[in-house]
Formats: structure tokens, sequence, C-alpha cells
């Protein structure tokens, strides 16, 4: 049984009326409802019920598709937007919920929780403080000194894979947005600066496929200039006396 015998919508009725019995709604989000979907990709779903004892996530196969959802009620939802993602500055589940599809149809409900969705993207994560700016340009700038003169190319592809989502980070969030990770990050990126998006993507392109170093490092003393630019020297860190326990 192959997932191109059944389609996204038969799926989420199937599940709709055996595994999640009770729901008032799902919201079908992700690549899938973008027209992005490979192969490989897995049906995303936010499945609210009037109560649950604990929202909960999980993954699994249905009809041949690989299903990852995400199971709240009104309530986990806004805890989940509040305190859980605000903090670190995700939005992923609040924008499943704002961009997605609702099913078996709109309502007083989903209308309700795409506006809840919407206020707290809208409302943005809360600013970093300076100790942690200074942090993060720190943790950078020795990614960057480890792409200056790297032993070898293990190095150099270890020191790029994490700079590539650190430096993206520190953009979005010193710029008191959303942040993203993995392959979510060009596309955020895109949406909030499409000319940074592109040359982001080209150097970290030269530096992967060719080795090329410059690009990357020019493009990070640029996004760290706006906050102080590289930091090693005079970087202290002081920890609270409860450490000791």
């Amino acid at each position: 049984m192959t997932r191109a015998t059944y389609s996204p919508m038969f799926v989420i009725k199937d599940l709709f009326e055996t595994r999640y019995q009770g729901a008032q709604v799902i919201f079908l989000a992700g690549s899938v409802v973008r027209g992005e979907a490979s192969n490989y990709s897995d049906i995303d779903l936010v499945i609210v019920y009037p109560r649950v004892e604990k929202a909960y996530r999980e993954c699994f196969y249905h009809r041949g598709w690989p299903v990852e959802a995400f199971i709240h009620d009104p309530e986990t939802l806004k805890y989940f937007f509040d305190d859980v993602d605000r903090p670190i500055g995700r939005a992923t589940l609040a924008e499943m919920v704002f961009e997605g599809y609702e099913f078996p149809s709109s309502s007083e409900l989903t209308s309700q929780l795409k506006t809840l969705a919407s206020e707290f993207l809208k409302q943005g994560p809360p600013p970093l403080s300076r100790d942690e700016i200074d942090e993060r340009r720190f943790h950078i700038s020795g990614l960057i000194d480890d792409l200056r003169e790297p032993r070898n190319r293990f190095e150099l592809v270890a020191a790029a894979t994490l700079l590539y989502n650190e430096l993206a980070d520190f953009y979005f969030r010193s710029n008191c947005g959303w942040t993203g990770s993995g392959k979510a990050i060009l596309k955020r990126l895109k949406a909030v600066n499409p000319g940074l998006s592109r040359r982001f993507a080209d150097a970290f392109e030269s530096l992967f496929a060719k080795g090329e170093t410059a690009p990357v490092i020019e493009l990070a003393e640029e996004i760290l200039g706006t906050q102080g630019g590289l930091l090693f020297e005079g970087y202290r860190q002081e920890f609270e006396p409860s450490v000791r326990t």
C-alpha cells in the first residue's frame, strides 16, 4: 500500500473518524498544504479536542503516509504558544494553526484559534538581553575562527554546519523576529529579507561545495556587526551563586 493510493484529505478524514474520534478540528499544515511535498514528506497535523488530559505529539504511518500530529485543546495550545514557544523564539505550532486547512470545516472555534495564533505571531518573541546577544556573538566568533584555518575538511564541515543554524538564529532573534532552523531557515529569510536570503544561500553553497570560507566569514561579520561584531577579547560570563549546589 503506497501513499499514492490515498490523498492527504482522505487520510485526514479517516483519522478524524477513527484515531481522533471526538476531536473538534484537525488543522492540516506543512509542505502538503503549500504544494511543496516530496516523496518523503509527512502530513503535519494539529488535532484539537475540547479537552485533553495532557498535550502530546506522536508520529506514525497511516494509509501509506507518515503522519506527525500535535494533540491539544484550546488551553494547552495557548500555553504552548506563550510559555513554551515564545521564550525560545519559535512559532512553528502557531504557524501550523494560522496557515492550516481546517477539517472538517471552518467554525467559530477555528476562527478563534486562528485569531489566537495570528495575535501570537504579530506579538513576536521576547527581545534578547545584552548578555544573551554577547553569548551568541562569542559562540559564533569561535565557529568563524574554526573556519579561518581548518585542519581538515571534516572540521570545516562540522563548524559550517553549526554556523548555518547559529548565524541565522542570531539574525532573526537580534532583530526581534521568530527564528527557524534547518530547512526552514531560507524560507524564513526569504520572507523577511530576500536579498540576505540569496547571499546566505550563495555563501554557504560556496563553503560546502567548494570549501570557500570568505563569503560566509564576510556575511557573519556583517550580521554580527549590527550588535558589536565578533567577540572574544573582554568577554565575561558570570554565573549565579546557586551553581555551587
